[in-house]
């Protein structure tokens, strides 16, 4: 359609319609809507994600510098949370959604360092290797997750309760508008924004193909992009090595990311931040916790060595998954927290 055909809200973003109609057309400066104003049709009231949905253009001096210097910015973005974070130096931390469990211990361990030395860690809240960085960043700092959907439907549904402490310590970020659904063709222009906000990209585990190479565009970008160099007979990291191969730079220790990241040192607002406690686990928790070891547990092992009845047992792994105790993989599930 033609640009001056777009129907937009009367605080000058587009209604809901009109985004799906044409995505890549750019707000004017004219059509700015003032610093956190709603577009029609957006809810001010706290949603799933537990906080209001604000709204920013490309012309705001509030929209990240970093992600309108990209090639493809977004005219505008939906958040919920606070923006103040991704004026720190940011990086993003992503990677597969069937990971490995050293995949998944190697995203926390990154993103917990980043976030507790002043960087803000962005992800794409996916299952696996997302999940990972966005939780071992809580526990250090600050994290935005950037959606394929609205702000207020965020998705996978078992992430509710992580989407809304990424709220509460950082943001959540998506170019569409509210109610609007996860599509298969939303998770590249998701990708472009979590590289756009970001300075490097670091693919902690990625198959071929993988929608993470997707983020590596950032090489493209000018961004600097690592990753870690798995074992050609690791087939979760066959992604890394191509990567490798096209110019990204390895991480080889994981307590030498000071090396990549000189800054990395925490700022005083970081260091006073209170760390986000790991919920408690129930009796029954713990016996399903006792279950699983380094290579993960079945469902028919869980029940055969915690002795817990069907509905009790998807009862406590909901709890534990929701709580940041394991994660579901490759039809295993894994721990992502010891004690």
């Amino acid at each position: 359609p033609n640009p001056r055909q777009i129907r937009h809200s009367r605080s000058g973003a587009p209604t809901a319609a009109a985004r799906r109609a044409a995505p890549g057309d750019c707000l004017s400066s004219s059509s700015s809507p003032s610093p956190g104003a709603l577009p029609s049709g957006q809810s001010d009231a706290p949603g799933r994600a537990g906080a209001p949905t604000r709204f920013v253009a490309i012309t705001d001096p509030a929209y990240p510098a970093l992600l309108r210097e990209s090639p493809d910015p977004p005219p505008w973005l939906f958040y919920r949370g606070d923006l103040h974070g991704l004026e720190r130096p940011a990086v993003a931390v992503v990677g597969a959604r069937r990971a490995s469990r050293a995949g998944l211990e190697a995203a926390g361990r990154i993103a917990r360092t980043l976030a507790a030395g002043g960087y803000t860690v962005c992800s794409g809240l996916a299952l696996g290797i997302d999940a990972a960085a966005h939780r071992g960043a809580l526990e250090g700092g600050v994290t935005a997750a950037v959606l394929a959907s609205g702000v207020d439907r965020p998705s996978p549904y078992r992430h509710q309760s992580l989407a809304r402490r990424i709220a509460e310590r950082g943001c959540l970020l998506s170019e569409l508008p509210d109610a609007t659904a996860p599509s298969r063709a939303g998770f590249p222009r998701r990708n472009r924004i979590i590289s756009g906000l970001c300075a490097a990209t670091i693919i902690v585990e990625a198959a071929l193909p993988s929608g993470s190479l997707h983020t590596a565009a950032a090489l493209e970008q000018g961004r600097d992009v690592y990753v870690l160099p798995w074992s050609v007979f690791h087939e979760p990291g066959a992604g890394c090595l191509a990567l490798l191969r096209d110019g990204a730079t390895p991480i080889t220790d994981l307590d030498e990311l000071s090396a990549h990241f000189p800054d990395l040192s925490a700022p005083p607002a970081l260091a006073s931040a209170p760390p986000v406690a790991a919920p408690p686990v129930s009796v029954p928790g713990r016996r399903l916790l006792a279950c699983i070891g380094d290579d993960g547990a079945t469902l028919d092992e869980l029940q055969h060595g915690s002795g817990l009845a069907t509905e009790a047992l998807l009862a406590t792994l909901m709890d534990l998954e929701l709580g940041g105790w394991l994660c579901r993989a490759e039809g295993r599930y894994r721990r992502l927290r010891r004690g």
